[in-house]
């Protein structure tokens, strides 16, 4: 029979940090698992960059998954929004786990600020 006390198995998600580029270029988050939105600036063999809200260096992610590298069109290049959540690596690329298509009308602008009031009251968010 299974024990109820058991810790809880480690297959269910943490909950993952949103973050913007100046939390993804702080260091912080080094090594964890993070979720981050932006706009496709660019896309590269196994390669994307994405502005982020906040401004800042784009991230730069990374996949070695054909299945995630397919959802990067270079036709969205400028237009198309995604959601990465991946693992933030100690050069600041982002080691992609699952890519989540946006749209192209995604309003980043709106996204910055749901991104700087769950900031402030962390609890609505969690």
């Amino acid at each position: 029979g299974s024990n109820p006390t058991a810790p809880r198995s480690n297959h269910t998600m943490p909950p993952t940090p949103r973050v913007d580029a100046t939390d993804y270029h702080s260091g912080q988050h080094s090594g964890r698992m993070v979720r981050v939105t932006g706009k496709l600036l660019s896309v590269e063999g196994d390669r994307a960059q994405l502005e982020m809200s906040g401004g800042g260096a784009p991230a730069a992610v990374v996949f070695n998954d054909a299945s995630l590298a397919a959802e990067f069109d270079a036709s969205l290049v400028g237009s198309g929004h995604f959601e990465v959540i991946g693992t933030l690596q100690g050069d600041a690329t982002l080691q992609a786990a699952q890519v989540v298509n946006l749209g192209t009308n995604f309003d980043m602008g709106m996204y910055g600020e749901m991104l700087s009031v769950s900031k402030r009251f962390p609890h609505m968010f969690a």
